[in-house]
């Protein structure tokens, strides 16, 4: 008897939310509508290459070996220009402190591998555009500095 297959658990594209905090203690964390149509966080590493020659066979090509060496995150976010917000993160900007953000995968369940990522983040690009007849969008690009960690939902 063969098994069925199992479906795919997925979630739609405005449940992975960027929350920033506050700075309170307790720090609390909330989506701003600034970041309204696109968000996702992409995780690089640094590496370093070697070349492990062959000694027996010298002229031939050799593999390389790498080694991952400095990890890092970067959140981007996008939409329409939300006026209210504007201020605050031209100030985030400006300033040469980070924010502790998360990127929460939102109404996702423990068992159905919900949780989020948080970190402290730098704003490395603040983009405000317009064109004639259109809303004028917004683009962000946050840099994580220090580790990001993965915290489960709670259960």
């Amino acid at each position: 008897m063969a098994t069925p297959p199992m479906p795919v658990k997925s979630m739609n594209g405005t449940q992975l939310l960027v929350q920033i905090g506050d700075g309170a203690t307790p720090e609390v964390f909330a989506a701003d509508c600034l970041i309204n149509t696109q968000r996702g966080i992409t995780f690089s590493s640094d590496t370093n290459e070697d070349i492990n020659p062959d000694c027996n066979n010298p002229d031939d090509p050799a593999w390389k070996e790498v080694t991952k060496d400095g990890l890092s995150g970067q959140i981007a976010g996008a939409g329409r220009v939300h006026t209210p917000s504007i201020k605050d993160w031209w100030e985030w900007f400006i300033s040469k402190d980070t924010k502790n953000c998360r990127v929460l995968l939102n109404n996702v369940t423990l068992a159905n591998g919900g949780g989020y990522w948080s970190g402290a983040f730098h704003l490395t690009n603040f983009e405000v555009t317009g064109e004639r007849n259109q809303k004028a969008q917004v683009s962000v690009t946050l840099m994580s500095s220090g580790p990001i960690v993965w915290v489960d939902a709670a259960a």
